[in-house]
């Protein structure tokens, strides 16, 4: 009596624990990937850009209608695993029904049902895998990009680069390291998420690298004035800006440099503001620095035609 009691209890447990888990994996379409910091996550996607542009965008395309016919095919398999859960705990209930019979139960069916939950865990957990993260904004925008600057390529030229949407915050990202009067430890994150060459059509080389730079506390024991305890205290996102750095090198027989008002150093263009400009050796060398987590890609563009305001064509 007492050891199918326990049995029971067990039993039940077990169920409530899979019984949510099913149900959140097969509810999985309004859930939200977040890290730890409660930021939303995204599907990690590393592009090597060294082709033609309208060969680069269909790659990109072909890659996210492959992803989203993956998941599809997941998605029609989601509900088998409550299906085999459900059957587990039909063959549980034989030997509750044995046991109110007045026969002695012996956990057959319970042992049974437990082998059935765990084949229901295994299969949404695989299925779990197979769901599709949404992709950055930076995916479709760096597109955009491509698909706008294509026409000012030179004719039979490439695009050089790469865009790499892995994670800001990634240990072989850290640039250094710091340590505080208290030895809590910040790390600062370099993120160099876009990365593009370009030899244009007018005879300018153009080069654009967007970085992302990041700080986080990591965790560190402190010990508590109350207690006299030592607690862990969590890591902790301490915040995060963009650069875009961009180089023209100017085709001499085409144009000169000639700087203006409007776009100098410590001016405003859109989401940035120009924190180092140089015109000397025939180049203009730009950092610019946005305190926005995001800056969406007409920023970037509107940056670049902004910056060409500095060029003035010769006379032919």
């Amino acid at each position: 009596m007492e050891g199918f009691i326990c049995g029971s209890v067990i039993a039940g447990i077990v169920f409530l624990v899979f019984f949510f888990y099913l149900l959140n994996t097969a509810r999985k379409k309004g859930n939200v990937d977040k890290n730890q910091f409660g930021k939303k996550e995204f599907a990690p996607v590393y592009v090597s850009i060294a082709d033609r542009p309208d060969s680069i965008i269909r790659g990109m395309n072909k890659f996210v209608a492959e992803a989203q016919k993956t998941e599809t095919a997941g998605d029609k398999w989601r509900w088998i695993p409550m299906l085999i859960f459900f059957a587990g705990i039909g063959l549980a209930l034989v030997d509750v029904f044995i046991f109110i019979i007045g026969y002695s139960s012996s956990f057959v069916f319970i042992a049974g049902g437990f082998l059935l939950w765990i084949a229901a865990f295994i299969m949404a957990r695989n299925l779990r895998r197979s769901d599709l993260m949404d992709f950055s904004p930076r995916y479709n925008g760096t597109k955009e990009i491509l698909h706008t600057l294509r026409d000012d390529l030179k004719p039979g030229s490439t695009f050089l680069g790469h865009l790499d949407l892995t994670g800001a915050m990634l240990q072989t990202k850290v640039a250094r390291e710091t340590q505080d009067a208290q030895k809590r430890t910040t790390q600062l994150f370099n993120d160099p998420w876009l990365s593009l060459k370009a030899k244009l059509y007018d005879g300018n080389v153009l080069r654009v690298t967007a970085v992302q730079k990041t700080k986080k506390r990591k965790s560190y024991w402190k010990r508590s004035r109350i207690s006299g305890k030592n607690k862990l205290k969590p890591e902790k996102f301490k915040g995060s800006q963009q650069e875009l750095k961009v180089r023209i090198v100017v085709n001499p027989e085409a144009y000169k440099i000639k700087p203006n008002n409007q776009f100098s150093q410590g001016k405003d263009v859109g989401k940035y503001k120009i924190e180092q400009l140089n015109t000397e050796g025939g180049m203009i060398n730009i950092l610019a620095v946005s305190p926005f987590e995001e800056v969406e890609h007409d920023h970037i563009l509107g940056f670049l035609k902004t910056a060409y305001s500095l060029l003035e064509r010769k006379a032919a």
